[in-house]
């Protein structure tokens, strides 16, 4: 059968995905990236993430992508986002949360901030701050933003995020494709704002406030959250699980895709076996 998929603005502000068709939702809050690709919701990007990227959630789960609004305000903290989110979810109701990297420093005030619309907490290639060389490669992007030089940042980014073949293969691949993949901010601004909550995010003492069983899941050399954040973030959560991923970093979720959607459904069913074997 095939998946419903829908996508546009919520409440005029948000732009969003939503994909399957399963009697439970799923909220995701994507990385930095989606201020760097600030571009209208896509037909090509919904088929993508309906037939890929949550092909494994897609029967059990209605998924919501969504985006942060466009044109932050400086000075926007990752708590502030938290809150732009509730409102979507006042919409939407409760439901399980995944964070994926900057989504994820955004769903622990979240999960602290409205436990009556968070279920359960999926904590992505994220911990309670970044680390010091993650800081440093987003001092580097919150410089060429400025300049609008967005295809260092992503060149940068692919560098700092991938291991094995595709750090070697995507840098040339990006540069021969050229313009083709030239990320295009809707508003320019978004890219610098965006890096500047991520490097002011510490969450350390909020996490007690997380109410909700949660799952911080990683890879063990992950550039921006290495593995002592990546538990020192579940210690501090009263009822959560960790799960590293040996040999990858903050690409985990693209290298071992197969482990990691198998150790998030398990989580969000319930289950604890394929976490046992991670960790």
């Amino acid at each position: 059968m095939r998946n419903r998929i829908d996508y546009g603005h919520l409440n005029g502000r948000l732009p969003y995905y939503r994909v399957g068709d399963g009697p439970r939702r799923l909220v995701v809050f994507p990385g930095l990236r989606d201020a760097l690709w600030g571009r209208d919701s896509s037909r090509l990007l919904a088929e993508y993430l309906a037939r890929y990227r949550y092909r494994e959630f897609t029967d059990e789960y209605t998924i919501w992508v969504l985006s942060r609004p466009r044109g932050l305000p400086a000075g926007h903290t990752t708590r502030d986002m938290a809150a732009d989110y509730a409102e979507a979810l006042d919409d939407i109701g409760s439901a399980s949360i995944m964070g994926h990297s900057m989504g994820g420093l955004v769903a622990q005030h979240f999960a602290a901030d409205y436990p009556e619309l968070t279920r359960r907490v999926v904590l992505g290639s994220s911990g309670c701050y970044v680390g010091r060389e993650g800081a440093e490669t987003l001092g580097r992007w919150h410089s060429w933003a400025e300049r609008n030089e967005w295809r260092e940042i992503q060149l940068d980014g692919v560098a700092v995020t991938y291991s094995g073949y595709r750090s070697l293969l995507y840098p040339p691949l990006l540069g021969a494709l050229g313009q083709r993949l030239r990320p295009e901010p809707t508003v320019d601004s978004d890219v610098g704002v965006s890096c500047r909550a991520c490097l002011n995010h510490d969450a350390r003492r909020r996490l007690v406030d997380i109410d909700v069983p949660t799952l911080v899941i990683g890879g063990a050399h992950d550039h921006f959250f290495p593995e002592e954040i990546l538990r020192e973030t579940a210690a501090g959560i009263p009822n959560a699980r960790v799960a590293v991923l040996g040999g990858v970093g903050h690409g985990a979720f693209e290298e071992r895709k197969a482990s990691v959607d198998a150790t998030i459904r398990a989580f969000l069913g319930d289950r604890t076996e394929p976490m046992a074997r991670l960790d």
